[in-house]
């Protein structure tokens, strides 16, 4: 469990995105960097006694972090895998020069784009061809790069269109859905009806995007088949990890407060890391063991067949209802019908078989370079 950690390193930021979700608009909260030494003792190296190997910086924007080469060195040395979440504003070929010095090729780099058109900065404060020219910089010095979308009302018409986007790119993407985690800006979010009919479609184009969304339609014995591991043998499948994440990642934030997801952080809190050790926080807190427990969750999650490989979005199960066990609200399983779901699953199947396929594929490749 717990392969992941999303580490916000600072909440400094040159941007100003209206929505912003990590804080970085409340300049009061800018103070609370910690130091390497720090960072080390109560987070790195703890995180890799319990086996997390990826660790993915953030921010704010990360390269404001005073001291961020000389994390990653450490880092690197450590043997995490290491991804870095950036508006890549500070991106140059010089920058990209000294980390491929620190990282050589153990780095992914993701980027933001909402979506391929002029309302892009709305969101996220700059054109999209800001982003798509860092993105080829990024690439023509060979850095493995992928697109994080945000996905809800505000982008659900051109959400498909998106995806197209970045499929012709062959690029990898991974979805975040908006959550009012820092803005409080509730209209934002999108709803069952919006993810029936506009996101979970396009999502389910291809399998390019296949590790973190839901509802997810994949039986059970399909993991087993396909992975040959016993579902049911861990809290949650790890993997691959699908559906929603809580249980194989985790965020701490610049407070050093950890949190069972990134878009939960700020409101949910199971432990800090600076009054309490990190693996008693993930393995003992109550709260942690109570929401990595999927038998916990209430309503159609906690009945429903996937609940294993789904388990529901705990995000928007908390903003809409203020509580992290509660069925997610924008799960459309109860509208469909017996042939409908079983469309889906089969179409879920396939597209899980084909991930895990590119997947040992990618380890392949990795382990010969």
């Amino acid at each position: 469990m717990f392969h992941t950690l999303y580490l916000e390193l600072t909440r400094r930021c040159n941007f100003a995105c209206p929505y912003c979700s990590s804080g970085s608009n409340n300049k009061s909260l800018w103070e609370e960097e910690k130091n390497v030494s720090e960072l080390v003792k109560y987070i790195l190296n703890p995180a890799k006694d319990i086996g997390t190997n990826f660790i993915d910086f953030s921010g704010g924007e990360p390269f404001l972090y005073s001291h961020f080469f000389e994390l990653l060195a450490i880092s690197n040395q450590m043997g995490f895998k290491i991804g870095i979440s950036t508006n890549g504003s500070l991106i140059t070929s010089e920058i990209i020069k000294e980390l491929k010095k620190i990282l050589n090729n153990n780095l992914l780099i993701s980027l933001g784009i909402n979506s391929f058109d002029s309302k892009n900065a709305e969101t996220r404060c700059k054109e999209t061809s800001f982003f798509l020219e860092k993105l080829e910089l990024l690439l023509s010095h060979g850095v493995n790069v992928n697109i994080s979308i945000t996905m809800g009302k505000f982008n659900c018409e051109t959400f498909a269109n998106s995806l197209k986007h970045i499929r012709e790119m062959s690029l990898p993407f991974n979805r975040i859905p908006f959550a009012p985690r820092n803005s409080k800006e509730m209209s934002h979010m999108f709803d069952k009806q919006i993810l029936k009919n506009y996101l979970h479609p396009a999502l389910m184009e291809s399998f390019h995007g296949l590790v973190s969304f839901v509802p997810f339609f994949l039986n059970p014995n399909d993991y087993e088949q396909i992975t040959s591991q016993k579902a049911f043998e861990t809290p949650v499948p790890l993997n691959p990890s699908i559906g929603c994440w809580v249980g194989s990642f985790y965020a701490i934030n610049p407070r050093g407060d950890v949190a069972p997801c990134p878009l939960l952080s700020d409101n949910v809190s199971v432990g800090n890391v600076y009054h309490t050790p990190l693996q008693d926080i993930l393995f003992h807190s109550e709260l942690m063991k109570a929401i990595t427990n999927r038998d916990n969750l209430k309503g159609k999650c906690g009945t429903c067949k996937y609940r294993w490989t789904c388990g529901g979005c705990r995000v928007m199960a908390y903003y809409r209802s203020n509580d992290i066990f509660a069925e997610d609200p924008t799960c459309f399983i109860d509208e469909l019908s017996t042939d409908e779901l079983n469309n889906l699953e089969k179409q879920t199947r396939k597209h899980f078989r084909n991930f895990v396929r590119m997947n040992e594929i990618n380890k392949s490749r990795m382990k010969s370079s």
